[in-house]
């Protein structure tokens, strides 16, 4: 890769025809991710991350590569406000096990809320991607390993406090309430009632004491 192109990658500045465009990344990925969330990877094409962005085809190649790049700079801005949120959900200044019922409480009802329109877009991935797409799946995996991370330092903080079961292997309970974590949205966008949801949260507290 040339020089100027990496100096690309790194501010934001694509050059199209000898002059440098400048873009805020944040905001283009953050447009990208919600044409990838509401039509999936296959159903988007380049003129739809094109109007969604406002940039040309050149500026968007210029800086990702393909759509395939794209979708993966699109899907880590996404994680990264997605875990940010988890973290702080699970370290509100309260009891930890309410913590944890409010952070799950929080995905029952946001999945409520989306009335079957569209699940998490980490989650709609993770459903969509090729058996032979590595890089992707690689990808979520590390994502998902991330909240699975936090879920267990949750559950660490429970056992700490007395509220959840000494003996529980917090790996195991932290995977166990990612899969409830990402079940929650699956099933939302069933459009389940909420009070199912709830009571499904509720069962889970209750396995973890």
């Amino acid at each position: 890769m040339s020089h100027s192109k990496q100096v690309a990658k790194k501010t934001g500045e694509v050059c199209v025809r000898g002059r440098p465009r400048e873009f805020d990344t944040d905001v283009v990925l953050a447009n990208a991710s919600q044409v990838f969330w509401n039509h999936g990877y296959h159903a988007t094409s380049i003129d739809d991350l094109c109007k969604a962005t406002g940039l040309l085809r050149g500026s968007l190649y210029g800086v990702f590569g393909d759509k395939h790049g794209i979708m993966l700079a699109a899907l880590d801005h996404y994680a990264e406000g997605s875990v940010a949120r988890l973290a702080q959900r699970l370290s509100a200044p309260v009891p930890p096990e309410q913590a944890l019922r409010d952070a799950l409480l929080h995905y029952a009802r946001v999945s409520c809320a989306l009335n079957g329109q569209r699940s998490c877009f980490i989650t709609n991935t993770a459903l969509e991607m090729q058996r032979d797409d590595e890089t992707l799946r690689t990808r979520v995996a590390a994502i998902q390993r991330r909240m699975a991370t936090l879920l267990a330092a949750a559950v660490i903080r429970g056992q700490a406090s007395g509220a959840f079961d000494s003996t529980l292997d917090e790996k195991a309970a932290g995977d166990f309430l990612l899969c409830l974590m990402q079940g929650l949205r699956v099933l939302g966008r069933a459009a389940q009632e909420e009070d199912a949801l709830i009571g499904i949260v509720d069962v889970a507290m209750r396995a973890l004491t």
